[in-house]
Parts: structure tokens; C-alpha cells; sequence
């Protein structure tokens, strides 16, 4: 049962991290206006979560960093994302994103799953 439960919220992390990205991607659109500028933006600020993310987070992390750090930087990654989609008046994403990774991120915390390498 307990397996279950941290492949479930595993798989939702994942779908989280996916969001956290398409967010970036989206907001870099809106940062530039769309066109080109927009697509420029959307690809560099979308490569740049999604790089800093499998540096730091994914359980194939290449840097190994201590486990505050990683929880700082997924804080922030979170709420960069939260706070650019509410502001630019999409707030039920911003919700939605905030509470799903507090809630999926206590829960594999309070289960001993830590974000990053797995090998810790």
C-alpha cells in the first residue's frame, strides 16, 4: 500500500514538474508579447526550470546538493511560477500549482521521499 502511495504522488510530482515548465514556457510568451520575441523568451525560460530542475531535483539529479538547498530552490521555482501566472490573471493555475506541490511535496516528505538524487 505504502508503494502505491509514493508511486501515486510520484507520478503526480511529475505532472506538477511538467506544469512548473509549461508554466515557465507560457509566461515567457506573455513577458514577450508573443511573435518571435514570445517564442524566444517561452523556450529559454522553459529550458531554464526544466535544466535547473534535473540539475538539482529529479531523482536523477546530476549535482548533488544539500537537502535545504533543494527544498529552497523548488520553493522558489513554485512560487516564481504562482505569482507570474496570478498576476497575469490566471489565478486558478496559480492556486492549483501552489496546492498541488505543497500537497504532493509534504506528503512525500512526511513518507521519507526526498526530492533529488535517489542514491542519497
Amino acid at each position: 500500500m505504502r508503494t502505491t502511495v509514493i508511486g501515486v504522488l510520484l507520478g503526480a510530482r511529475f505532472l506538477l514538474e511538467l506544469g512548473l515548465i509549461a508554466a515557465a514556457g507560457w509566461l515567457g510568451w506573455q513577458a514577450g508579447s508573443g511573435g518571435l520575441p514570445g517564442a524566444v523568451l517561452a523556450v529559454l525560460a522553459a529550458a531554464a526550470t526544466a535544466t535547473l530542475w534535473g540539475l538539482l531535483l529529479s531523482p536523477k539529479a546530476r549535482l548533488a546538493a544539500p537537502l535545504a538547498l533543494r527544498l529552497l530552490v523548488e520553493a522558489i521555482l513554485f512560487a516564481a511560477a504562482g505569482v507570474g501566472l496570478w498576476l497575469s490573471g490566471q489565478a486558478a493555475w496559480a492556486v492549483g500549482l501552489a496546492v498541488g506541490e505543497a500537497v504532493v511535496l509534504a506528503s512525500l516528505l512526511a513518507l521519507g521521499v526526498r526530492p533529488g538524487p535517489t542514491s542519497e
